[in-house]
């Protein structure tokens, strides 16, 4: 067992998807409507366009706007990457993801999918860190986590990497 940091990133879109940002509004959240779970140079995601998928941190950032990190240091850091890496593949919760401004305290027990902030929170979870009472709160959203009371980083804007040297400009022709 090792220990290591599972970092929890709060993130918005541009252009918003705009169902996710209904459901993230409809859900309290005004700022960020999706989750990512971060484990050394490795993203991990569900999302409504992908499901469960991991990728670079790059990839994975595509199209985010605004974020903002929320380290946990977790007992067990190689379990926390076991189980998110065993979820790559999934599908995403639609009924859940839609139905958190009314159920979202469903139990979340059946992980054969997830939405984001319910896999992220269930990572860090699988590391040894409950950033809440899963017997109480069973489904986790955006919001809920941005509430955790964990330090967190300042919000930031994402710089896009510099596309290289001769590379076309997006919407050229």
């Amino acid at each position: 067992m090792r220990g290591g940091f599972v970092t929890v990133r709060l993130t918005s879109r541009w252009p918003y998807n705009p169902l996710s940002l209904a459901i993230g509004i409809a859900a309290g959240s005004r700022q960020f409507s999706h989750a990512i779970a971060i484990i050394g140079d490795r993203a991990y995601e569900a999302s409504m366009t992908h499901g469960c998928r991991a990728g670079t941190i790059e990839e994975l950032m595509e199209g985010v706007a605004i974020y903002r990190d929320m380290p946990v240091w977790v007992p067990d850091v190689d379990a926390a990457r076991a189980f998110a890496e065993a979820q790559v593949g999934k599908g995403y919760d639609w009924p859940g993801a839609v139905g958190i401004p009314f159920t979202y305290s469903e139990d979340w027990s059946d992980d054969s999918c997830w939405w984001c902030s319910d896999l992220a929170f269930a990572i860090v979870l699988a590391g040894g860190v409950r950033l809440f009472d899963p017997g109480v709160m069973k489904r986790a959203r955006p919001i809920d986590l941005h509430m955790a009371d964990y330090r967190k980083g300042p919000i930031q804007r994402w710089l896009q990497p510099p596309a290289p040297p001769g590379a076309a400009l997006p919407g050229a022709v």
